[in-house]
């Protein structure tokens, strides 16, 4: 007898076959799934990668804005603009500044801050610098970027070129203009080279702002002629360099060193012979101060030492011994005879500053020197075989006898001295790590970070 066939008999392989199929699909979706979720994390990850390095860029880019506000201050203060007009808008206190620019949306998702502290922003310090910070906050809750830069500023010194003169130039026949260089490497503090250092350069350029130039007969500019709007060029066969037309120059009147009985200044009724007296102190920048009525003619400055002298007049026979400086303010100076300042030192290591209008350098000899006679009619009429001059003159008129020889030291340019024509960046800092940045809160405090 034959058992009748089962209905149910092919239906488990079927159910087998679609179980299997199901738990495959589920499989792959898993791994789709993990997959996407992957490459969800991955892509979410390049995003703020992207994004954080946007931040940085984008406050990179904000600091560079707070260093050129800060700049813009010191150039307005170039141009005549008063310090409490150029520094508008900051808050200030003794010689620092700070301001905090409004904030900046950088994007949809972040904000950006920007602070910057100056100090010695009124010309009170030597060098003074430009600190900005920038600080974007992401909106997402990560962490925060900040980016900070430095600049260290310094005065351009005034004498920048061989002569200057508001009104008129005049050199004699035969006369030569070119450059030496004391300090050729540039770094501060290093041994001066003695004249002619390297040799004669073609860095001795004239500058007339206004009046007229006259060049005798014979006469060579070994550099560039920069000349007012209304000043008539001479010819060029007489300069080697180029005619530089529509010059504008600033040459304020230079700060008098107040006496107030600090330590380190002294009145005295006579000039001594010898500089510093004993038992002197120095004052606070290391140099020696004294105020006079007196006459300035035969005192020596001991080597290794710094001295400022206000005296009524200067004559002939002042010495510096070797390392030594000396800045004069004074009146009238009138020179006479073989020598009238003996200086071993190169030209910035003698300095005078006069606000009389008549001044006359009659000695033979060198003479090393800068002058600074903004209202002045300075004549150079020293007799001798040798009439050289080295250093930097600057005057309303300037008048000058046949023969002579001026050299310009090209590296007054890179030296601050009591005057100045001008501010520029000289070091630029990125400051990267903890220990650079550890520092800013205690000398701004805590303005930054």
């Amino acid at each position: 007898m034959k058992t009748p066939p089962n209905p149910l008999s092919g239906r488990w392989p079927r159910a087998r076959q679609r179980g299997s199929l199901l738990l495959s699909a589920m499989l792959v979706a898993t791994a789709v799934g993990v997959g996407l979720v992957g490459y969800l994390n991955l892509s979410r990850n390049a995003l703020k990668l992207s994004q954080r390095t946007y931040y940085v860029n984008c406050a990179a880019n904000l600091a560079e804005a707070g260093l050129e506000e800060a700049v813009y201050c010191y150039r307005l203060m170039d141009t005549g603009t008063s310090i409490a007009t150029a520094w508008s808008g900051w808050t200030l206190s003794l010689s620092n500044a700070s301001l905090t620019l409004p904030s900046f949306s950088c994007g949809p998702s972040a904000v950006g801050v920007v602070k910057v502290y100056v100090t010695g922003f009124d010309g009170t310090l030597s060098l003074p610098s430009v600190v900005a910070q920038a600080t974007i906050t992401p909106l997402d809750g990560s962490p925060p970027i900040t980016k900070a830069y430095k600049v260290a500023m310094k005065k351009r010194g005034a004498y920048n070129a061989a002569i200057i003169t508001s009104n008129a130039l005049t050199l004699g026949s035969g006369t030569t203009v070119d450059s030496f260089n004391s300090n050729p490497t540039g770094v501060a503090g290093a041994t001066r080279l003695a004249y002619p250092g390297n040799g004669a350069g073609a860095k001795g350029n004239l500058v007339a702002m206004a009046g007229s130039i006259t060049l005798g007969s014979s006469t060579m500019v070994n550099g560039n002629v920069l000349l007012g709007a209304t000043v008539t060029a001479p010819d060029q066969s007489q300069v080697n360099g180029s005619i530089i037309p529509n010059y504008v120059g600033v040459y304020p009147s230079p700060i008098f060193p107040s006496w107030n009985g600090w330590s380190g200044h002294y009145f005295v009724w006579s000039i001594p012979a010898v500089l510093p007296r004993t038992g002197d102190n120095a004052a606070a920048d290391g140099r020696y101060y004294y105020y006079s009525l007196d006459k300035l003619e035969a005192t020596t400055i001991t080597a290794g030492k710094n001295v400022t002298i206000v005296a009524l007049s200067v004559g002939s026979g002042l010495t510096l011994g070797t390392d030594a400086s000396c800045i004069v303010w004074c009146g009238d100076i009138t020179t006479t005879g073989n020598t009238g300042f003996t200086n071993p030192n190169w030209a910035g290591a003698l300095q005078f500053y006069s606000l009389d209008n008549s001044l006359t350098l009659g000695h033979a000899g060198d003479t090393n020197a800068c002058f600074y006679a903004p209202v002045a009619t300075l004549t150079l009429n020293g007799g001798g075989a040798t009439r050289t001059f080295t250093g930097s003159i600057i005057a309303k008129n300037v008048n000058a006898a046949a023969q002579w020889k001026f050299h310009y030291d090209e590296s007054l340019n890179n030296v601050s001295t009591q005057v100045g024509t001008g501010w520029s960046m000289t070091k630029w800092y990125d400051l990267q790590g903890t220990a650079e940045l550890a520092t800013l809160s205690a000398l701004t405090g805590g303005f930054l970070f």
